[in-house]
């Protein structure tokens, strides 16, 4: 696959982790926000209730 572009959606192939108390699902889909210096990703979520969260350090391989 390509790489991520800002504003791209994706889905976030991680395995379900814990971020500021809201669990992150492994296959979730994100918005790619942008990209920092050392070629990670920065990505915004919607949790269930509608929230958004960003998530940074995200690694292009991690992004499908």
């Amino acid at each position: 696959m390509s790489a991520p572009t800002t504003g791209e959606t994706r889905r976030l192939n991680r395995p379900t982790f814990l971020h500021n108390g809201i669990f992150v699902m492994q296959g979730i889909q994100v918005t790619v926000k942008g990209q920092d210096a050392e070629g990670l990703f920065q990505v915004e979520y919607i949790d269930r209730e509608g929230h958004p969260h960003i998530l940074d350090g995200v690694q292009a391989d991690e992004l499908e």
